[in-house]
């Protein structure tokens, strides 16, 4: 009889050392999410708010490849590289922080660029700015809420096995 009980608590064991591990990581993710996409909204809201605004014109790509999702194959991807001027006629380059399996369909584009230091710069347009760090906050929120409601469980579990002390 003592053996079966042995069994079951190393069983219980790899439970919940198992869930611990799924639980920091899902924390992790759900909390890099929300960092990443709130760094960016603020960085977006500073310059589009204090920044000026200027037209962009796409002078070349940098290409990188993918591997595809079957695993089997790769594709090319293109990450414009955006050049643009501050007030003073200075020329600057915006190496773009995305990249997409096609290039783009015009060479225009609109940059953001900080008046203290136009080095600082983002790519304007509504899926660059807002679109893409939406997403990506929603989606964090799905690991957060599973790490958190893991986090719960166990909490209470421990508050509970501390009755029984």
């Amino acid at each position: 009889m003592n053996i079966r009980n042995k069994k079951v608590n190393d069983d219980s064991f790899w439970v919940v050392f198992f869930s611990l591990i799924f639980m920091f990581l899902f924390l992790g993710m759900g909390v890099g999410g929300v960092y990443y996409s709130g760094n960016k909204f603020y960085r977006h809201i500073h310059l589009v708010s204090d920044g000026i605004k200027t037209a962009g014109v796409i002078t070349g790509y940098e290409e990188s490849w993918s591997k595809d999702d079957d695993g089997n194959g790769y594709t090319k991807m293109y990450s414009p590289v955006i050049t643009y001027y501050d007030t003073s006629n200075r020329s600057y380059t915006l190496n773009a922080d995305y990249s997409r399996n096609s290039r783009e369909w015009t060479n225009d584009a609109t940059v953001y660029f900080d008046k203290d230091n136009p080095s600082r710069a983002i790519r304007g347009g509504f899926w660059h700015l807002w679109f893409w760090p939406f997403i990506i906050l929603c989606l964090s929120m799905v690991p957060l809420a599973i790490g958190v409601f893991v986090l719960l469980y166990y909490v209470r579990k421990l508050f509970k096995r501390k009755d029984r002390w």
